[in-house]
């Protein structure tokens, strides 16, 4: 397992051992979870942008709820 270092000031060392603590993890898992969290909510929003992006030019094609039960024969 690689390990990775931070820079932090004691003020926010203390502010991310508050918050592991109140959820019970410790200080390296909390901060490994939120990282991974917040790469996920970017990878998303550059998902949610790239697809607005293309709707709005036209580029993909959607399909009400009704179509696809027709080409389905359902």
């Amino acid at each position: 397992m690689s390990v990775i270092s931070i820079r932090a000031t004691e003020e926010e060392k203390e502010l991310i051992k508050t918050y592991a603590d109140f959820y019970g993890v410790s200080v390296s898992d909390f901060v490994k979870t939120s990282v991974i969290e917040r790469i996920e909510d970017m990878f998303d929003l550059r998902s949610i942008e790239e697809y607005e992006k293309n709707r709005k030019d036209g580029s993909i094609e959607t399909y009400s709820i009704n179509d696809v039960k027709k080409q389905l024969g359902l």
